[in-house]
C-alpha cells in the first residue's frame, strides 16, 4: 500500500532536484526529494562551476542568493586563450554583474549541493532509488527498488541525465549521445598569484582545451579536456580514459602555458576525475499532466557553456511560478489543485522552459564542435577568428543568450 502525501515527490536530490523543492517550498508547495544515492557526498559528483548571473537571479526570486556568497568567489573576468596565439579575449563579468544586478560566483559543486541540502533539511531523503510509477487521473503512485511506495499528486523527475522518470516517458528514446570528450577534473591547493583570483581562464589547443580558475584564497579548479581522437593518439582509446590518466595529462599538456602544467602536477593522480560528456537531443514535450522533468532528467547539455547546473536551477524557479499559479492552489500543497489546472501549470513550464533549453543545448553542442577540431590550420584559424570576434560577435550571441535574465524575473537585459 502506498503512502498517501499531499506533497511533491521530486525524484533526485542533486543541484536540480534540490532547487525544485526549496523553489516549490518558497512557493507555498510541500515537496520532497528522493536520492538514491546512500550519502550526500556520493551525490554531489564533480569539482567545480560558475553559477551565473541567470541563476543568481533565479535563487534571488526566492530568496536564497546571498547564501552564495558564503560558497563562492566572484567571478570578475573571462579570458580565453590559445596554446599557440596567447591571448584571444578577455570578458569583463564585473561589467556583467552591474548590468544584470547580480555577480556570477566560482564555487566547488559539493559546496552548493551542501548549502542547497542544508536548505532543504529533512524533505531529502537518501537510499531511495526510483524503480518506477503508475499515472491515474487522481495522482501517480511512485515505487522505489526496497519495496517502499507513496502516493503524489505530482511526480517531478530530476534524475539526472539517465533519468528513471524520462525513460518511462519517453521507452523508445535512444540513449544519451556521448559527446565525443573527456573532461579531466582536478582541485589543487595552489596558494599564491599564480592563479589571480575572480578570473576564469579557458585555453585552447588542438582537440584539447583547459579551463582553470580559484575556488578561494587557497584551492583552484581545474578541467583538462580530451577529445576521443586525441585520447586514442594517447593510447587511451574512446570514451572513459580510465588508468594513466594523470601521465596521459602530462605529456599532452605539459609544454602549455603556465600554469596549466603546474596544475597538473601538483594534483594527486588519483584525485584526477575523468568524467565523458553526454547530452542528448532537445524535446518539445517533457510533461504529462501529473508527471514532468526538471534539469539534465529534461535537458541535458554539454559543459561547453557551464550552464547545466544554472539551467536547472532557473526550471526550478520556473516551474515552481507555473505551479503556484495553478488555481486551487493552496499554501501547504496542490493536492486540491484541480487535474486539468494542473496540466495546465505544466504546459506553462513548458512554453517557458523547452525554447530557452534547447538553444542553449545546442549552443553548447555547437562550441563543443569547434573545441574539438584536431587539424592545426584549422585550429589556428579558429584561434584567428576568435581574436577578432570573440570580444564583440560571439560575447553578444553567447554571453547574451545565456544570461538571458528576463526567463526567470521579467526583467530584460
Amino acid at each position: 500500500m502506498a503512502e498517501d502525501h499531499d506533497e511533491v515527490v521530486v525524484m533526485g536530490g542533486g543541484i536540480a532536484g534540490l532547487s525544485t523543492v526549496l523553489a516549490l517550498g518558497a512557493a507555498g508547495i510541500r515537496a520532497r526529494a528522493y536520492e538514491r544515492a546512500p550519502a550526500l557526498r556520493a551525490a554531489s559528483a564533480g569539482n567545480g562551476l560558475v553559477v551565473w548571473h541567470n541563476a543568481v537571479l533565479a535563487l534571488r526570486t526566492i530568496g536564497l542568493d546571498k547564501h552564495l556568497d558564503g560558497i563562492g568567489a566572484e567571478l570578475l573576468r573571462y579570458r580565453f586563450r590559445s596554446r599557440r596565439l596567447g591571448p584571444l579575449a578577455d570578458w569583463s563579468i564585473e561589467d556583467g554583474a552591474h548590468r544584470h544586478d547580480a555577480p556570477a560566483y566560482t564555487v566547488s559543486r559539493p559546496a552548493l549541493h551542501g548549502m542547497l541540502s542544508e536548505l532543504v533539511g529533512d524533505d531529502l531523503v537518501l537510499g531511495a532509488r526510483c524503480a518506477g510509477f503508475t499515472e491515474d487521473p487522481d495522482g501517480v503512485s511512485v515505487r522505489f527498488e526496497d519495496g517502499r511506495s507513496v502516493r503524489t499528486p505530482l511526480l517531478i523527475g530530476a534524475d539526472g541525465l539517465r533519468s528513471t522518470v524520462r525513460r518511462q516517458l519517453m521507452p523508445y528514446e535512444p540513449p544519451p549521445r556521448y559527446a565525443g570528450m573527456t573532461a579531466c577534473q582536478g582541485v589543487v591547493e595552489m596558494p599564491g598569484d599564480q592563479v589571480p583570483p575572480g578570473v576564469f581562464v579557458n585555453t585552447f589547443g588542438e582537440g584539447t582545451w583547459f579551463v582553470h580558475y580559484r575556488l578561494d584564497d587557497a584551492s583552484v579548479y581545474w578541467d583538462a579536456v580530451i577529445s576521443d581522437r586525441v585520447g586514442r593518439r594517447l593510447g587511451l582509446g574512446a570514451g572513459a580514459l580510465g588508468l594513466g590518466v594523470h601521465e596521459a595529462l602530462l605529456r599532452e599538456f605539459g609544454g602549455w602555458p603556465d600554469p596549466v602544467p603546474a596544475l597538473i602536477r601538483a594534483t594527486p593522480a588519483e584525485a584526477v576525475l575523468p568524467v565523458d560528456i553526454f547530452d542528448r537531443d532537445p524535446v518539445e514535450r517533457w510533461s504529462t499532466r501529473r508527471v514532468t522533468l526538471v534539469g539534465d532528467a529534461a535537458h541535458p547539455m554539454t559543459f561547453n557553456l557551464g550552464q547545466g547546473a544554472n539551467q536547472a536551477i532557473e526550471g526550478a524557479v520556473v516551474l515552481a511560478q507555473c505551479l503556484s499559479g495553478a488555481e486551487g492552489h493552496r499554501r501547504d500543497g496542490i493536492g486540491d489543485v484541480d487535474a486539468d489546472a494542473l496540466a495546465g501549470a505544466l504546459a506553462s513550464y513548458e512554453s517557458r522552459r523547452t525554447d530557452r533549453a534547447r538553444r542553449v543545448a545546442r549552443r553548447s553542442r555547437v562550441n563543443g564542435v569547434l573545441s574539438r577540431w584536431q587539424n592545426p590550420a584549422v585550429c589556428l584559424l579558429r584561434d584567428a577568428f576568435m581574436r577578432v570576434a570573440f570580444d564583440s560577435v560571439v560575447y553578444r550571441k553567447t554571453y547574451g543568450l545565456t544570461m538571458a535574465t528576463d526567463v526567470v524575473t521579467g526583467a530584460r537585459n
